[in-house]
């Protein structure tokens, strides 16, 4: 049985794991596209607060691609390829990887904005 509500103690990895997990496969793929084209447009032509921009688009980016993975995982596991799944693995475990430096250079970029206004 598929546990809809999450445990009232789980982990933030938890949380966006099962979330991912409930999500439709387009709104995943909506997720990995138009955070594509939002970094490629934030890196390509450096708009003011590029790097926050860069840095979101990143973090629903791989947001996506970590939930086209789990998906693609489960799907190979059933089957029961090896060389498929531990490449899986590694792509997962890369993607969480970018999320969360992506989204860790967002929180400090935004900090470091608010703080250098505010001490200004």
């Amino acid at each position: 049985m598929i546990e809809t509500i999450p445990r009232s103690n789980a982990s933030l990895p938890e949380l966006l794991a099962q979330r991912a997990r409930h999500a439709s496969d387009g709104r995943l793929a909506l997720d990995l596209a138009g955070g594509i084209v939002v970094a490629t447009f934030a890196a390509i032509l450096a708009p003011p607060g590029w790097l926050q921009l860069l840095s979101a688009a990143l973090t629903f980016a791989s947001f996506g691609a970590w939930g086209i993975c789990d998906r693609m995982l489960s799907e190979e596991a059933a089957i029961g390829r090896a060389r498929r799944i531990r490449w899986l693995r590694s792509a997962r475990m890369a993607l969480a990887a970018l999320g969360t430096c992506a989204a860790l250079v967002l929180l400090l970029s935004v900090f470091a904005l608010m703080l250098g206004t505010w001490i200004s």
